[in-house]
């Protein structure tokens, strides 16, 4: 079948350009592998910045006006008048953005596999049938082991990624926790984010520094200090894309992960997704416009990834510009905000 644009990735980028594109009357298809629009390894963290303000209420799960943060000598809580960070079931945000997609008028397919990328036309398997979907415009939504950007000619060999990896435990407490000790973490950090029945308990790490099975160990030691038992929880683990090579190619776009568009300091996702998604669904509709707001977030991420790559390069390094980090929000010369990507 022929459309106008096809859309491969069911994710909130995916489904915001779906729906922005659908809204002024583009026929969009939308190729989500997954039975279940939604699910994904992700802490669900959203920034005042970003989601909080523009999401019903009803999908916010917790929202928080301070935030703990911890390194080897410090342990500070910076407060602020009203949320600054929120978070969200994906699962409910998925279902929800699916929903407004679908209500715009983009077709919505689930448990659809994009098979072959071709210059005119993804190929997709639907059960145990093969399917052509032809296309003027292709987006690829489709994560950090995306088809699209393979297609592309982008990264013939495994990307520079960083990982994520968290429980889905019961219960954490009520305080939202940002641990930069570097001891454990590196670079990175560990996290406690509460949502409305669970937590999700996790650790990210951009660079190579400590394998994957030691940040899990260090995770799995870090959370027992803080009374969290990781054998109650749901164990999950991912790959997040922070290679960034642009996002435009022709006809063709990536969109959030598949684009590299998580912070390397971070690993926030969501914001720079549906800014991104914004963006080419604009240049999709009105190839004139200027995407601002997406450079905004391609300045930030670059900062973010200056930022990393200098913590990255020794365990000193990361250690001195945690604790100084820390002093500077202590102090308020800069803002947890400096840490966002929105």
């Amino acid at each position: 079948m022929k459309y106008d644009a096809v859309v491969v990735g069911g994710g909130p980028g995916g489904l915001t350009c779906a729906a922005l594109l659908a809204d002024q009357g583009v026929k969009v298809l939308v190729l989500e592998r997954k039975s279940r629009i939604g699910p994904k390894v992700c802490a669900g963290g959203i920034t005042k910045g970003g989601l909080i303000n523009a999401l019903p209420q009803s999908l916010i799960q917790r929202a928080f006006s301070s935030q703990t943060i911890i390194t080897k000598y410090q342990h500070l809580v910076i407060d602020a008048t009203g949320p600054m960070i929120g978070t969200v079931n994906r699962r409910e945000l998925g279902t929800h953005m699916a929903g407004e997609a679908a209500a715009s008028g983009a077709e919505i397919i689930t448990g659809a596999r994009a098979d072959t990328v071709s210059d005119d036309r993804v190929i997709y398997i639907l059960g145990d049938r093969s399917y052509e979907a032809y296309y003027d415009f292709l987006v690829g939504a489709d994560g950090s082991s995306s088809k699209v950007r393979k297609f592309l000619g982008i990264d013939s060999s495994a990307p520079h990624c960083g990982v994520g990896l968290h429980y889905v435990v019961g219960d954490a407490g009520d305080k939202m926790v940002w641990n930069f000790n570097a001891d454990s973490f590196g670079s990175g950090y560990s996290w406690i984010f509460p949502h409305r029945d669970y937590a999700s308990v996790g650790a990210y790490l951009a660079d190579g520094s400590i394998s994957p099975l030691q940040l899990k160990k260090n995770l799995d030691r870090w959370l027992g200090d803080w009374g969290i038992n990781p054998a109650d929880g749901r164990f999950e683990a991912d790959k997040i894309n922070i290679d960034y090579r642009g996002w435009a190619f022709g006809s063709r776009f990536l969109i959030g992960d598949a684009a590299g568009f998580a912070s390397p300091l971070t690993g926030e996702g969501i914001n720079p997704a549906l800014v991104s998604a914004e963006a080419v669904a604009a240049a999709i509709i009105t190839p004139s416009a200027g995407p601002d707001n997406l450079q905004r977030i391609i300045r930030r991420h670059r900062s973010h990834r200056m930022m990393s790559r200098t913590a990255g390069r020794s365990r000193l390094l990361a250690l001195v510009l945690s604790e100084l980090s820390g002093l500077l929000l202590r102090f308020g010369i800069i803002g947890f905000d400096k840490f966002e990507m929105a």
